[in-house]
């Protein structure tokens, strides 16, 4: 049996530095710091989410009910509506995306939606 290990506070350090990316970091950082306004991070399926919530925003009975029956419609009925809804209205578009996306793109929109409604 070994007894265990400690680590002094004079020991070299594990992981050596690694030199890459050492201007193209200088330069990211001071473009950031020359932004006059801040923006915080925002993931690529959020900012989709946002976009379909603001196209569909004004959410009534109606439009649930139009999400459900695109929802349900057949694969083959559907691609013939979409070539129709590719150049209609974003609110059009942005139900075909809600009634045809997964769980996680359904919960995201709704969070969006209850954003823009505050």
């Amino acid at each position: 049996m070994s007894a265990a290990v400690v680590k002094l506070p004079t020991a070299a350090r594990r992981q050596v530095k690694q030199p890459c990316n050492k201007w193209s970091r200088e330069a990211k950082r001071a473009m950031r710091e020359a932004q006059p306004v801040r923006f915080d991070y925002c993931p690529p399926w959020r900012r989709e989410a946002e976009a379909i919530a603001r196209a569909i925003y004004p959410m009534t009975p109606e439009r649930w009910l139009m999400v459900a029956m695109l929802h349900s419609m057949p694969a083959e009925a559907f691609e013939k509506l979409t070539a129709f809804a590719v150049h209609g209205q974003p609110a059009i578009r942005g139900m075909m995306q809600l009634a045809k996306g997964g769980t996680g793109l359904s919960l995201d929109v709704m969070n969006a939606l209850e954003r823009i409604g505050q």
